[in-house]
């Protein structure tokens, strides 16, 4: 009985861990999409005349998708392998 607890138990750390992490992603792409909203309101702007904005905050997006996925999964796993 107590192996079968253990395992829900980390089950459901992992699943709290990644709820956390995804709420915070989902957080701070919703603030850059607001700021992109704003901006593209008040015209099509240009980065050195040349890049269009919605590029930038589009970039933001990916790398805080990518910053989450690759450095949250190393983290979980560190973490969870010390508890064991």
């Amino acid at each position: 009985m107590a192996a079968w607890y253990d395992s829900a138990s980390k089950a459901v750390r992992w699943g709290i861990f990644i709820l956390c992490h995804a709420i915070v992603a989902s957080v701070l792409i919703g603030a850059i999409h607001v700021v992109q909203w704003l901006v593209v309101l008040t015209g099509d702007h240009k980065l050195f005349d040349v890049i269009p904005l919605r590029y930038v905050f589009d970039g933001m997006d990916a790398g805080i998708l990518l910053a989450f996925v690759v450095l949250g999964t190393m983290e979980a796993v560190r973490v969870f392998r010390e508890q064991g």
